[in-house]
């Protein structure tokens, strides 16, 4: 009988899916693979050419933050940042991409996902305004 669950890696609180892996494993120097999150989608594994689907300015007018101690930047649409109390909230998707000393895009690889999980766990809080949750990532 097959099994069709969904396999996941676990280390210390961070779960990193399975599928995640064996995309970025497979990877042999031909696509460019970025991951992208958004309120109403779960961490996924994107190429270079569906970014622009997910975030249409890719690219364009987004604005990048840049990870503490990494190469890698959190892409986002400026216009979907929410002040609140002082602090700053992206409440859009974002796109986690990685670039080189000459400053191209280029592939992610696991350890820089895991460094990600570890980034929207400490800074992912959830909003709520009339009776709605809104779940946000804090870029203060």
């Amino acid at each position: 009988m097959k099994n069709n669950a969904t396999c996941t890696i676990r280390s210390e609180e961070i779960t990193i899916d399975v599928r995640i892996c064996a995309a970025l494993a497979a990877n042999r120097g031909g696509e460019v693979y970025l991951a992208a999150i958004a309120p109403d989608m779960e961490l996924t594994i994107i190429t270079l050419d569906e970014a622009p689907d997910i975030l249409p300015c890719f690219e364009e007018d987004d604005a990048c933050l840049n990870l503490p101690n990494t190469s890698l930047l959190l892409c986002y649409n400026p216009a979907q940042v929410l002040k609140m109390g002082g602090k700053h909230y992206l409440t859009g998707p974002v796109i986690l991409v990685r670039t080189n000393m000459d400053g191209e895009v280029i592939s992610l690889t696991i350890d820089e996902v895991y460094l990600f999980q570890k980034y929207l766990e400490s800074h992912s809080t959830t909003l709520m305004a009339d009776g709605q949750k809104l779940t946000c990532i804090c870029i203060d």
